[in-house]
């Protein structure tokens, strides 16, 4: 099992609850189009020598679509300052935000998904980002930032002693007025998930690097307060041959109020609770939970 960390937790598109609705796709139900789920928490399989195959995989799954990248934009834009991002991954939000004059600093523990984003980099022209090797959950660096964030549902991927780790970074590295936000699938629509999603065909595209097709199935279980969510990337090439990579993330469900109080322990107060990347406040419908805060001593 290899484990990678700071990439993303799964992008959930949850437009509709659950109840009445007969689609048994798991991307359907639950809104899970690509599993961005930079593998945090996540449990990655696939043999050493497919490394760099499954890095491209998940980051071309990541990037057929990008309805958050215009969210985590404004955000910096009313920021005005340096921005953090923690468990970058593969780039795919720090790399746009360099572009647009942003001074970035992406981290991420996983050497292999830096590596990517540094080659993504090297080839897109413009401003490039800073890469840091680093658990997230033990960060130190001598740089304040107006931005800091952790964005693919990352977050709720995290236990508890992480989350109050990842919190005191946070506060530990923002500015003054700095502004701290994450993003969670609604734990509230998680709740409604029977408890047992069978896999089922959730998309396929086209290899990044070679002549296969890619065919990405999904599942789930919910037992409790935790979500288990399964990615299954079936690479088939034209020979007749078969390649499989897997992908693991666990969600806790976490109520708003318990957040709050999380955040607050912390010295963070939470500022705006978003229920979309529309910035539509948040409500038991909506697909995310997306959280600002600023520190409570400012």
């Amino acid at each position: 099992m290899r484990r990678s960390s700071g990439c993303c937790a799964p992008v959930w598109n949850c437009r509709r609850p659950w109840h009445g609705r007969r689609s048994s796709s798991f991307s359907r139900r639950c809104g899970i189009r690509r599993p961005i789920t930079r593998p945090w928490r996540a449990g990655c399989r696939t043999g050493g020598r497919n490394v760099r195959e499954w890095v491209a995989l998940y980051h071309t799954h990541h990037s057929l679509e990008a309805e958050d990248q215009a969210f985590w934009l404004w955000l910096a834009e009313q920021s005005g300052g340096p921005v953090l991002e923690l468990g970058c991954g593969s780039g795919r939000l720090t790399l746009p935000l360099a572009q647009r004059g942003r001074w970035v600093v992406g981290v991420d523990r996983d050497f292999d998904m830096l590596c990517y984003a540094r080659d993504l980099a090297a080839h897109s022209g413009g401003r490039s980002p800073d890469w840091v090797q680093a658990d997230f959950c033990h960060l130190h660096l001598a740089q304040r930032f107006a931005l800091i964030f952790l964005a693919c549902n990352t977050f709720s991927t995290l236990t508890c002693r992480e989350q109050r780790a990842v919190l005191a970074v946070a506060r530990r590295h923002l500015t003054g007025a700095g502004v701290f936000a994450v993003s969670m699938p609604n734990p509230l629509l998680l709740e409604t998930l029977p408890p047992r999603g069978e896999p089922e065909v959730e998309t396929v595209f086209a290899h990044p690097e070679s002549d296969a097709v890619v065919q990405v199935l999904s599942e789930w279980r919910r037992e409790g307060e935790v979500v288990t969510l399964r990615w299954y990337y079936d690479c088939l090439f034209p020979d007749g041959t078969t390649r499989r990579h897997e992908l693991t993330a666990r969600h806790r469900l976490q109520s708003l109020d318990s957040l709050r109080d999380l955040f607050e322990q912390a010295g963070l107060r939470l500022e705006r609770q978003y229920g979309d990347y529309e910035r539509h406040p948040f409500a038991a419908d909506s697909p995310w939970l997306i959280l600002t805060a600023r520190s409570s001593t400012d």
